[in-house]
């Protein structure tokens, strides 16, 4: 088999699993709703200055969920203990690394479903400039998801790595993450500029899906 069918094959046994526990995305949900009530009753002390705040409680919380998934992203490869038997496939760590990405995207992208119209219900804000914002927020979870991967992938037989992975992951992700904020900002400022900022998300993507693959790889043969 090459690389796609068994990146797809273990893209459809991670889903099928999910789909039955419903543990992981489950929790990932309820943490999200949990985190934007939260800021919610945080910055709705001034309802004219509320719209400043979705930016950032949009991002920030799409971050914080996303590592809650990451946590257990592993999790069957690890418990079964063929993690380094679907790493020495013929196709390499490829699609190991892949298919996990796929997951987290799958993952971030239903709670994104979920985060974006509560954040905008208790904010009262309009959405304006969809296309904008849906890129944004897709080459932000892109990014993001590649990145967590990588960093759970990393840290996977490591102690204590509930607590190491968001010092690994925010402070790498934090160029995306800025900028997202600042695309979303000027979106609902019904300014522009935004062309640079999501060249930025681009040029970051970009970069870590294609090194992203090889420092796995790299890890796991070392």
């Amino acid at each position: 088999m090459n690389v796609v069918q068994i990146t797809w094959l273990l893209l459809k046994k991670d889903m099928r699993i999910a789909a039955r526990s419903r543990e992981m995305l489950g929790f990932t949900v309820l943490f999200a709703v949990l985190c934007v009530i939260v800021f919610a009753f945080g910055f709705l002390d001034d309802a004219t200055a509320a719209t400043t705040y979705v930016p950032g409680v949009l991002w920030v919380t799409l971050l914080f969920s996303s590592s809650v998934s990451l946590l257990r992203l592993f999790a069957p490869e690890e418990e079964g203990g063929t993690l380094d038997l679907v790493s020495a496939t013929t196709a390499g760590t490829t699609p190991l690394f892949v298919s996990k990405v796929l997951l987290q995207l799958v993952f971030t992208g239903l709670v994104t479903l979920v985060v974006l119209p509560l954040v905008l219900l208790f904010f009262n804000t309009q959405l304006a400039g969809a296309g904008v914002i849906a890129a944004s927020l897709g080459l932000g979870l892109l990014g993001m998801a590649t990145v967590g991967t990588l960093c759970s992938a990393l840290l996977v037989h490591v102690r204590l790595r509930e607590v190491l992975l968001p010092l690994v992951l925010y402070p790498t992700v934090a160029p995306l993450l800025i900028s997202g904020v600042k695309v979303t900002s000027i979106v609902l400022a019904n300014g522009e500029g935004t062309q640079d900022w999501l060249m930025l998300m681009l040029i970051f993507d970009m970069l870590f899906v294609i090194a992203s693959p090889w420092l796995h790889g790299r890890a796991l043969q070392s």
